[in-house]
């Protein structure tokens, strides 16, 4: 994408950003959250949900689903 065309789309309001991972850093704001620290915000509850669906731990390491266990 051109960087004009990017100005356009930011100025209509129809550009989306690429999504991030969610990392330790997500992990350590969500936990600032949680102890009220500072609000929750839109990633927050992201990373709450990715962490409630097993996708990732409080540490904020990706949980692989594809180990064999024997």
């Amino acid at each position: 994408m051109s960087k004009k065309k990017k100005v356009w789309k930011i100025l209509d309001g129809t550009y989306k950003p690429k999504k991030r991972p969610v990392g330790k850093q997500d992990v350590e704001r969500l936990i600032a959250a949680v102890q009220q620290e500072c609000f929750w915000d839109d990633r927050d509850v992201e990373v709450w949900d990715e962490i409630n669906a097993g996708k990732i731990d409080w540490s904020g390491e990706q949980i692989n689903a594809t180990k064999r266990k024997r």
